[in-house]
């Protein structure tokens, strides 16, 4: 079960990672653009972020184990079709389908996990999937680099087809079905509805802003019409009978400290990756196999803190998410200084790695620990959001201003976005001390909360 869980992650990862590298090829065989062709990866994310609350509080009401199941044939699908897309446009719709199947993917395998083992081995259980699903996120750059290099991008796509099919055969055969039983089958669908718009205005929004200016009235007034719908989303769950979102995640305090900690240092997290990519390509010319082989000194340092964030449970948690901002955020520092030098630059992401993979891992452990486990989709949902839609945000504002500055003035402008990132983290860390050290507040008042084990 475990292992299902664990692959069905690691497909997402190692896609989302993969599909980066081969982006140019893409588009020169499409005959398109990258800038074009850039909704192959902006319609992913505004999809899958804009159904991760959704699919989780779903599988919570419909089924666990069917749920998961058809997230996955839905990601194999469209990796099946998109591979033979014969234009940009089936590519790019396939894209944003494929983001729906993830979205469901990626807090039903967290729920499946935390609902088949006792309280006591939560935690361990959970940093094992997510240590397989940090493989991907090593593998996925490299395997994108070799299979467009040697074959083609369509490789790319059609690599998750067996994995896929081999993650369906050990979900039917291994996974018991679950639900949220105290939710009934009522659904929201005001607040499905009203989730969806919100997030997906306020990530095309931000996707588009370095094309329309940050300063314009488009790019506000679609960011803040998006932010009015959310706040409705907000208003409408604190009334309705059967919400999709349980607004009580938040009256625990842990809970709310550890996700805004894990959020920030997601954001380090993807900057790192995005401008790691561009330091080794675009401003020192590596190609994709040299570069993707380069990252994995980044990707070892994410994927061995994945695998320590489930054996870390004797620690209090707002210590070593402490450690982890410190650690990561100096170490995102110390990149943007040593930009004028490769080995210093990869030498000390392998520290970044440790530190800033280690808050994403983490807050998703932790966090699911904290809440009932009839409620684990919907807590791992309203989690993933926030951390994959505010690094979402991250990277568009790191593109942005990097595109900012000349070919010669790349490197140095790159160092100081890395530079602020990193010291975003260190900010962060005494918040964590400051609020994380207080007695977190319960859920209800029949339900104990789970101490750290």
């Amino acid at each position: 079960m475990i292992l299902a869980c664990g692959l069905a992650m690691f497909l997402v990862y190692t896609d989302f990672f993969a599909v980066q590298v081969a982006l140019p090829d893409m588009a020169e065989d499409l005959d398109t653009t990258v800038p074009d062709l850039q909704w192959v990866i902006s319609g992913y994310m505004l999809s899958s972020g804009a159904f991760l609350i959704v699919g989780g509080r779903l599988a919570d009401i419909l089924g666990r184990k069917t749920w998961l199941i058809i997230g996955v044939s839905i990601f194999v699908l469209t990796s099946l079709l998109g591979g033979l897309a014969v234009s940009a446009e089936m590519l790019i719709i396939m894209r944003i389908v494929q983001g729906f199947g993830a979205a469901v993917i990626m807090p039903v395998a967290t729920a499946v996990v935390t609902n088949a083992f006792p309280a006591e081995m939560v935690q361990r259980a959970i940093g094992t999937v997510l240590g397989v699903a940090a493989a991907g996120q090593a593998l996925g750059p490299l395997i994108g680099g070799v299979f467009t290099e040697l074959f083609s991008w369509r490789w790319v796509l059609w690599l998750n087809v067996p994995v896929g099919l081999l993650v369906l055969v050990l979900l039917i055969s291994s996974v018991n079905q679950s639900f949220d039983e105290s939710a009934g089958r009522r659904i929201d669908w005001l607040g499905l509805g009203l989730v969806i718009v919100g997030i997906g205005v306020f990530t095309y929004a931000i996707d588009e802003a370095s094309n329309w200016g940050w300063t314009s009235a488009q790019t506000w007034g679609m960011l803040l019409g998006g932010l009015a719908v959310l706040a409705g989303f907000v208003w409408w769950q604190l009334r309705c009978r059967a919400p999709l979102l349980d607004m009580e995640f938040f009256r625990n305090r842990e809970f709310s400290v550890i996700t805004a900690a894990g959020a920030v240092g997601n954001m380090a997290t993807v900057v790192v990756i995005f401008l790691s990519v561009i330091f080794l390509q675009t401003v020192h010319g590596y190609s994709a196999i040299t570069a993707a082989f380069a990252f994995l000194i980044l990707s070892t340092g994410l994927t061995t803190s994945a695998q320590l964030a489930g054996r870390l449970g004797a620690f209090e948690p707002w210590r070593v998410m402490t450690l982890a901002l410190f650690v990561g955020g100096l170490s995102a520092i110390l990149m943007g200084v040593f930009t004028f030098s490769v080995p210093l630059f990869l030498v000390v992401s392998l520290f970044a790695g440790l530190g800033l993979g280690m808050t994403w891992a983490y807050a998703n452990v932790v966090t699911q620990s904290l809440v009932p486990p009839a409620k684990a989709g919907a807590a791992s949902g309203v989690v993933l959001t926030i951390l994959i839609g505010l690094g979402g945000v991250a990277t568009a504002v790191a593109a942005s201003i990097t595109a900012s500055g000349g070919q010669e003035s790349q490197a140095s402008v790159l160092g100081y976005v890395l530079m602020g990132f990193g010291a975003l983290c260190l900010v962060a860390a005494p918040f964590v001390v400051w609020q994380g050290r207080s007695r977190p507040e319960l859920f209800h008042e029949d339900i104990e909360v789970l101490p750290p084990q």
